[in-house]
């Protein structure tokens, strides 16, 4: 019972954090979609993330700025979302829906890396070379430097292209390879990034 009062106590308090900020918010929404649909969605989507995040977290920030920022990281894995279909649909039309030999293919390409390279190494190169993540972006999500990121994808780069040499003799976890392979699958550039 002390959970549940604990989960109001939050939802009241959130309320309070949040509650000034909803017309700005909304706004910034339409003004990042130029469309009241996407921007309600959008609008919905910030305020669930965020009541996630204070839920387990004290804000420490300034709310206002915190919703925006959230609302514009939303967008911007949408836009993102749409435009690796769209490469998906011009590329080959036929492939508008996964199959089971979709995901194979990708588990095992995933298996092949988690063999040869550490977990960070991995979660970097995905979120850059396949969502299309900035280098600055993923020194952010990541905790770590823009300089770190550079040098990690430089090596990892290089010792892609001399394949024969790469030996397998790392320890598959199998749990990250489960991770990778859905946050692929279901388009989830979030799902890539560890969270030990």
């Amino acid at each position: 019972m002390a959970s549940m009062t604990s989960t109001i106590d939050v939802n009241g308090v959130y309320d309070t954090w949040v509650t000034p900020h909803l017309v700005d918010l909304k706004k910034y929404c339409l003004y990042l979609t130029k469309s009241g649909w996407d921007a309600e969605d959008l609008f919905q989507e910030s305020l669930l993330k965020s009541l996630v995040f204070f839920i387990h977290t004290k804000p420490y920030l300034d709310v206002k700025l915190f919703l925006m920022r959230v609302a514009k990281n939303l967008w911007i894995d949408e836009c993102r979302k749409k435009q690796r279909r769209r490469r998906l649909d011009l590329a080959d039309p036929s492939k508008s829906y996964y199959t089971d030999n979709d995901y194979v293919e990708i588990r095992s390409a995933i298996e092949w890396l988690s063999e040869r390279f550490p977990r960070r190494n991995i979660e970097m190169w995905l979120l850059f070379y396949y969502f299309g993540y900035s280098m600055q972006e993923i020194a952010n999500d990541m905790g770590c430097t823009t300089s770190t990121i550079k040098s990690i994808l430089f090596r990892t780069r290089a010792m892609l292209r001399k394949r024969e040499e790469l030996t397998g003799n790392r320890k598959v976890i199998q749990f990250d390879v489960e991770r990778w392979s859905h946050a692929i699958m279901q388009d989830r550039p979030r799902g890539i990034i560890s969270r030990v």
